[in-house]
């Protein structure tokens, strides 16, 4: 941290920032319209039963 102030401070506010997605990156969209992992974890998959 204390080396990100320095570099900060010598190279203009915001040079050098923790890795943080920015607030309106264009990938939230497609995150949000990511489909459910039905075929990657069996813990999710749907329980059918029959009488």
């Amino acid at each position: 941290m204390v080396t990100m102030d320095v570099l900060n401070e010598k190279m203009g506010k915001g040079t050098v920032s923790l890795g943080l997605p920015e607030k309106n990156a264009p990938w939230h969209l497609r995150c949000a319209n990511r489909s459910p992992r039905y075929t990657t974890n069996w813990y999710e998959l749907m329980k059918m039963y029959t009488d």
